[in-house]
């Protein structure tokens, strides 16, 4: 009887499994649709009023490529979101290190205050940056105090206050990755190398780091993508004066109504962020093979 009963459950676990593409496929629709539209409008021009015309042209692209004030937007966005990554990592690092080895109820409510800040919405949290950043903010208001400076200093609606923006937008995700790689490490490891007399810098850069590696390329990867994407953090702290893109594409489309050339930016964009992370992609690999 269970011999026969067997093969109908058999076919019934066959016939499940033909559903289990259906959530897969939902999700490639709503990934690719959106990406594959605004690539489709890309290559057409705009005739004004949010409306492009019938002609496939690659003019859009030309412009971006040959233009100083694009290809300056490019590069700046690379540029302040490479240096907030970084900056990002220096500060993640040794904060989700001391939180893995404090263990316990310490590291448990620390965690939920980095994922409490990452929960509030981002234009709460620059709206604080304003408060602490402005010309009469606590930064400010403290350094003419202790009489370090005579005049405020300006932190927002410039590139400062655009990278402290994008830093306090990723860094609370930097250090929950950061955390599960670091608690991955066993103690012993760091106690043998001490055994040996190591320093505790050493044991860092020589135990501890190596093994974080692949972790700190992921997170450098997310942080630095989230960067790119970054729209609020740029526009309310540089307060539309520091273009990166996000804050192009919006301009372009929202003011000069220029839809094709917005979808042409983002996808240049797009295509960019894809090959960097899939040329890191390939190192780590290559370094992989050559370890083996």
């Amino acid at each position: 009887m269970s011999s026969a009963a067997l093969p109908t459950r058999s076919r019934h676990a066959v016939r499940w499994e033909h559903f289990l593409w259906v959530p897969g496929l939902v999700s490639l629709i709503l990934l690719v649709v959106p990406q594959a539209s605004f690539i489709w409008m890309s290559l057409h021009r705009d005739t004004g009023f949010g409306s492009v015309g019938d002609e496939l042209t690659f003019a859009n692209y030309a412009t971006i490529l040959t233009d100083p004030f694009y290809l300056g937007s490019i590069w700046l966005t690379l540029r302040l979101s490479a240096i907030a990554t970084i900056a990002v990592l220096i500060v993640a690092m040794p904060t989700a290190y001391s939180f893995a080895r404090l263990g316990g109820l310490t590291a448990s409510v620390l965690l939920g205050l980095v994922l409490t800040t990452s929960l509030v919405t981002i234009v709460i949290k620059i709206l604080g940056l304003n408060i602490i950043l402005g010309s009469t903010g606590i930064i400010n208001e403290a350094l003419a105090g202790l009489g370090v400076t005579d005049r405020p200093i300006a932190m927002i609606n410039n590139e400062i206050g655009v990278l402290i923006g994008l830093m306090h937008y990723t860094l609370p995700i930097a250090i929950l990755m950061l955390f599960a790689v670091c608690q991955t490490i066993p103690l012993w490891l760091e106690e043998a190398a001490a055994i040996h007399g190591a320093t505790r810098g050493a044991i860092f850069l020589r135990v501890i780091l190596p093994i974080m590696r692949p972790g700190l390329i992921a997170t450098a990867l997310i942080a630095f993508n989230m960067n790119v994407g970054a729209f609020t953090s740029a526009l309310l702290l540089g307060g539309g004066r520091v273009r990166t893109m996000p804050v192009l594409i919006q301009q372009e489309i929202i003011q000069g109504n220029r839809y094709a050339m917005g979808a042409a930016l983002a996808t240049t964009m797009l295509v960019i962020v894809f090959v960097l992370n899939v040329a890191v992609a390939l190192s780590m690999t290559s370094r992989r093979r050559k370890a083996r």
